[in-house]
């Protein structure tokens, strides 16, 4: 049987040219579904490409931050102990692989003198750096000087750290690939003392005043405000037995009006760090080591060195000068003058007629909640002198010097090079 139309012969000769035409079709449709599926994946791996790339940028971030902060606390720090006899020297402490920062004692640690290890409490001259690692990063952390008064020990700094994180890399175009990296930065400047004197004597355990005597908050070196004579929280007491007419001088002469959280937020005293040696690394320790012969500190005016004594209770064998620190209760009897300060962490018990220059602080076990029968009050008995002195107090402070953020100065998009 035939099909073609004789009396319309275009008809067949149409439907013969339509054949195939489902193929280029179909061809067609794959392509577009194709095409698809490619942008659809590409599309899909530019997202993960991106966000792995934010992750990375942001563990960068957080590397350059905690390099940055581990550096200005943890700057001094040396993970052994020094020589018991002529101490590290700049060299030492980094060759030994002990110090946190073993460029900085390499190019600004002081040299030893006699039983003063060497030490970085001076003011820094020459820029530092370090690096610091993490388990999938790190850190290179650079302190430049921007201003330094040498004469007078005071200095401004930019730290400046860039992190880097190693657990994945960035597509950067071309097939190449590059780590993460973040530079944030802050202006320091050279605190030579981190401590807040509140007054010439300071307890938190409340004082018992016997005899006569003199306690005075005016600085007896003149380059400092005058503090309070006599300070103590409002929970305790300051009681006068004897001559009941007794007066301190100072600005004010009694400060009894802050309360015991006021006060110990006032001192800015890291006690617990103080005592574990972490936040204040001492010179000498007693009991393991000696106290320094009184002829040591007649032959050396310079010499202020950080004693700390966990011995308790411990009496002040003869006079000297530099920083105490008594973990527990102190004695000072006869005619003992210690020059500097005095950090007591029990009940301070003075007889006689001694004299200090300087700050005492009683107490302080208190700060790290310690019981009331172990820090129950400082007794002062006979005549006393305890005088402020701030140029003392500098001197004894020498070793809590530090790098100090300046407040509004911290920058987190430096451009690294």
């Amino acid at each position: 049987m035939s099909f073609f139309n004789e009396h319309n012969p275009s008809e067949g000769s149409a439907m013969r040219s339509r054949d195939g035409f489902a193929l280029p079709l179909a061809i067609m449709v794959l392509a577009l579904l194709t095409m698809g599926f490619v942008a659809g994946f590409s599309m899909s791996t530019s997202e993960q490409a991106a966000s792995s790339s934010q992750r990375a940028q942001a563990r960068a971030y957080s590397y350059a931050q905690m390099g940055l902060e581990l550096f200005l606390t943890k700057r001094k720090e040396l993970g052994c102990a020094p020589s018991p006899t002529v101490g590290y020297t700049g060299v030492q402490a980094a060759t030994t692989g002990c110090a946190f920062c073993p460029y900085c004692w390499t190019v600004n640690a002081s040299l030893p003198s006699g039983t003063v290890n060497a030490n970085l409490d001076t003011l820094p001259t020459l820029a530092e750096s370090v690096t610091v690692s993490f388990t999938s990063g790190k850190a290179v952390v650079w302190a430049r000087p921007v201003w330094l008064d040498k004469a007078n020990g005071k200095g401004t700094f930019f730290v400046t750290s860039t992190g880097t994180d190693l657990q994945s890399m960035l597509a950067t175009g071309k097939g190449q690939t590059q780590t993460a990296s973040r530079t944030v930065g802050v202006y320091v400047t050279w605190s030579k003392s981190t401590m807040n004197v509140l007054g010439a004597l300071v307890s938190f355990s409340g004082i018992v005043k016997q005899g006569t005597g003199e306690i005075s908050g005016v600085d007896q070196c003149g380059k400092a405000t005058d503090v309070a004579g006599i300070n103590v929280p409002a929970e305790q007491s300051v009681v006068v037995n004897g001559t009941p007419s007794f007066t301190p001088t100072g600005s004010p002469p009694y400060d009894t009006l802050k309360t015991f959280s006021e006060d110990s937020a006032a001192t800015k005293l890291d006690w617990q760090g103080i005592k574990s040696g972490t936040a204040l690394q001492a010179d000498i320790t007693i009991p393991s080591g000696t106290f320094p012969a009184a002829a040591t500190f007649l032959a050396d005016t310079n010499y202020w060195p950080v004693i700390h004594v966990t011995t308790t209770p411990y009496t002040l064998p003869w006079k000297g000068r530099g920083m105490l620190i008594v973990d527990g209760d102190l004695t000072i009897s006869g005619s003992d003058q210690w020059d500097g300060v005095i950090l007591v962490g029990g009940k301070l018990t003075s007889n006689g007629d001694n004299v200090t220059s300087g700050t005492v602080m009683a107490g302080l076990n208190l700060l790290t909640g310690g019981t009331a029968g172990a820090v129950e009050e400082g007794d002062l008995n006979g005549t006393k002198s305890y005088m402020y002195n701030s140029c003392s107090v500098a001197k004894a402070t020498s070793s809590m010097a530090r790098y100090s953020m300046v407040p509004n100065t911290w920058m987190d998009d430096i451009a690294g090079y």
